[in-house]
């Protein structure tokens, strides 16, 4: 298998937003007693919060959410709802960060100036949003590369199962402010 860190996006997500003056960070994530990947992401995101001392409310603060647009549409507004003083949002996907920015202008608020929101996966999509969506880009072409390497070097032969790392980028987009 090739992928990034999810573990180490995330927690490079909330620590960026730390930095930028956020402590009130909502989380939009997937199911984690289903998603290995949603559990890594929110690994990561625990991490970051106790290593700079920000409390987190689990029940408050996070919001479950299936990986699509209209959950995660559903799931910002009772968010917002938890946490009237909420200033950002991780959301664990692009998509999902779609539907957020989306439920945050209908509730009359706006992306970044209210709330700043962040995405995960780097789809090119995010850079045709209004504002543009500050993201995690994995490197989906050096994926794929990698996996198909690996995979005829197994057919041609023999070779060992593989786990490998590829680097992940935070893309700054407009979505996001200093506090």
């Amino acid at each position: 298998s090739v992928c990034i860190n999810d573990t180490e996006a995330s927690k490079a997500v909330i620590r960026r937003l730390i930095e930028n003056g956020h402590t009130q960070i909502g989380i939009l994530g997937g199911y984690l007693e289903h998603s290995k990947v949603a559990c890594a992401r929110f690994n990561g995101c625990m991490e970051s919060f106790e290593a700079h001392n920000v409390p987190f409310d689990m029940e408050k603060q996070y919001m479950e959410s299936f990986f699509n647009m209209a959950d995660s549409y559903s799931a910002m507004q009772v968010l917002m709802q938890k946490m009237p003083d909420i200033t950002a949002v991780f959301a664990m996907s692009d998509v999902m960060a779609i539907g957020a920015i989306r439920a945050i202008n209908d509730c009359g608020k706006k992306v970044p100036e209210d709330i700043s929101v962040v995405g995960f996966d780097g789809l090119e999509l995010s850079e045709y949003l209004y504002p543009k969506l500050t993201t995690i880009r994995q490197n989906r072409e050096r994926i794929a590369q990698r996996s198909v390497e690996i995979l005829l070097d197994s057919i041609d032969n023999g070779g060992k199962a593989v786990h490998e790392t590829v680097p992940f980028a935070i893309v700054v987009g407009e979505s996001t402010k200093k506090l």
